[in-house]
């Protein structure tokens, strides 16, 4: 019996779904934009770097999952900077 744990286990199990919807949606805004970019970001790339193939378009390619990902962790270093300059309240 294999009991080893890996990223692709965690990230196909049921609950891991039901825990990052649960946890973007009720936990992470409390404590404003950047947590829940990074999470974001974070979850999204566990996803495309543990399960790829779910990713790919009809020709095979990776492209953009991984543009979309890129945007994300884009996105959250642009909230970041804005929140520590305090131009938004994050």
């Amino acid at each position: 019996m294999n009991t080893t744990f890996t990223l692709k286990k965690l990230v196909t199990h049921p609950y891991f779904s039901m825990f990052c919807v649960l946890t973007l949606l009720f936990i992470l805004p409390q404590y404003g934009a950047m947590p829940m970019m990074f999470a974001s970001a974070g979850i999204l790339t566990a996803c495309v770097a543990a399960v790829p193939e779910q990713f790919r378009t009809r020709n095979g390619s990776l492209t953009m999952a991984i543009c979309l990902v890129t945007a994300m962790w884009v996105g959250a270093a642009i909230i970041s900077v804005l929140s520590l300059l305090g131009e938004i309240q994050g």
